[in-house]
């Protein structure tokens, strides 16, 4: 079974000293490894303050103002015995623990139909999930993105990355998480993405994702606090026990010199033990990028890569997003029955190590039994963004 051990125990037990020794010592990056090619240390932090009113908060009648370290994250990367590369990354003092292992996998690349991942890692399904927090170009992920997120799981992956396609198909242990309450089963989860049109300084983008995770019962529930992470979790549906996930997805995207457009769409449907008492939700998102100066989104491999300013004055992109999640669920229960989220921000990227980013949000439920006189919210959110 995959779960036969803990593969974050063993990265916790073996390497939390010789990270941080190797982290405070750049220089031994130097040092000639025998069988490793290439050796990478990288990292980055974020730093957040998040101002906030109405639906975003939780038992005041004032308004809100929070700052944290979003993230504070740490990578090792090694190229070794050719056809391998492997990838640890920590997160330090993230969702109040002091060390979580983010990714830690091996890779064979020595077969020609597809790659091989094998470890800890974040399961391909959707455009905006699999693209790196670093590199979205709001300061938090869509309310589908993040509510709908299937998170880092250990598995077995095959993919390959052609000129005009990707795709990935994988097997998963499904573990503990923030929504699930216990381990469950296996899931598979694949992907499929394709650049229909070749469009001179730009590009297209196709995808499909589909997921089953088999869940054994454990309890499960949705979550979201708006798109501002240091608000509360004003949609928080029952804890179903649940039998399994089924999850799908398509993805578009288009950009063209200074200008791109991207959207998705997904569903997600938890059947319960109880085959009457099943959550049902769907979710969507849009959003535009223009940048004033001349500068564009870079697109590479189903994803987006890090913004690469033109000229040393740095480069500024305006971006705006409607986000909308609803419940299709058969069954009435306490809760929101829809969330919609409009975003507008600017990013200033001074290099592709440091990013500025402020977003506008404004919040607006419907249908709701829990906080009738909270309807609505607005919220103001800013992040430095430093990569090491």
């Amino acid at each position: 079974m995959l779960n036969c051990f803990s593969w974050e125990n063993m990265a916790k037990n073996s390497i939390r000293a010789l990270i941080f020794f190797l982290l405070s010592n750049p220089a031994l990056a130097e040092i000639n490894i025998p069988n490793v090619s290439e050796l990478e240390m990288t990292g980055r932090i974020n730093i957040d303050s998040d101002y906030f009113d109405g639906l975003f908060r939780e038992g005041s009648n004032n308004s809100i103002m929070k700052g944290q370290l979003r993230r504070a994250r740490f990578a090792i990367n090694a190229d070794m015995f050719n056809e391998w590369s492997a990838k640890l990354q920590l997160a330090i003092n993230e969702n109040k623990k002091s060390l979580i292992v983010k990714d830690f996998y091996l890779v064979y690349e020595g077969w020609n139909f597809a790659d091989v991942k094998m470890g800890k890692f974040k399961e391909p399904f959707g455009l905006e999930r699999i693209t790196s927090s670093k590199n979205t170009v709001f300061i938090e992920r869509s309310l589908m993105s993040n509510v709908f997120s299937l998170g880092r799981t250990t598995g077995i992956n095959f993919n390959r990355n052609a000129d005009w396609y990707t795709w990935n198909v994988g097997l998963y242990q499904v573990s503990k998480s923030p929504r699930l309450r216990q381990d469950g089963g296996l899931a598979i989860t694949q992907r499929f993405t394709l650049s229909p049109l070749k469009i001179e300084n730009g590009f297209s983008h196709l995808g499909l994702a589909y997921s089953k995770r088999e869940l054994d019962g454990a309890g499960y529930e949705l979550k979201s606090n708006g798109g501002v992470f240091s608000g509360f979790n004003m949609l928080n549906t029952p804890i179903l026990e649940s039998d399994s996930l089924t999850q799908w997805g398509s993805e578009v995207a288009f950009g063209k010199d200074k200008w791109s457009i991207q959207a998705e769409y997904q569903a997600q449907e938890v059947t319960g033990i109880e085959n009457s008492l099943n959550i049902e939700y769907r979710s969507y998102y849009t959003h535009v990028s223009y940048f004033i100066s001349n500068d564009k989104r870079r697109y590479k491999n189903g994803r987006f890569v890090s913004v690469r300013p033109s000229s040393s004055s740095g480069a500024l992109e305006l971006t705006a997003r409607y986000s909308v999640i609803e419940n299709q669920s058969n069954w009435q229960f306490d809760e929101l029955d829809k969330l919609s989220n409009k975003t507008i921000g600017i990013n200033y990227y001074l290099n592709r190590d440091f990013k500025l980013m402020l977003n506008i949000l404004e919040l607006k439920s419907s249908l709701s039994e829990a906080i009738p006189d909270q309807l609505s919210g607005q919220a103001l959110s800013l992040r430095i963004q430093v990569n090491l």
